[in-house]
């Protein structure tokens, strides 16, 4: 488990055209890339935050993001 100083935010609105699943693996494998710093992370998390729908991102990517990363509860 990599150790990220991120906030993994709710989605709000407004609605991005949908985020294939395909890029969410990507941004997986980012997250989990100890070489990548954080800031790497956090660009690549809210690009694809801005491209996913609201519920996409609470419902399926969120969960998933957070179960695989400790983010010191931030």
């Amino acid at each position: 488990m990599v150790q990220r100083k991120l906030k993994i935010p709710k989605h709000g609105g407004p609605d991005g055209q949908g985020l294939p699943q395909e890029v969410f693996e990507e941004l997986m494998r980012i997250f989990t890339d100890p070489l990548v710093t954080d800031e790497d992370a956090r660009q690549t998390m809210e690009l694809s935050f801005g491209a996913s729908k609201q519920q996409e991102w609470n419902e399926v990517y969120r969960p998933k993001l957070l179960e695989h990363i400790d983010t010191n509860k931030k």
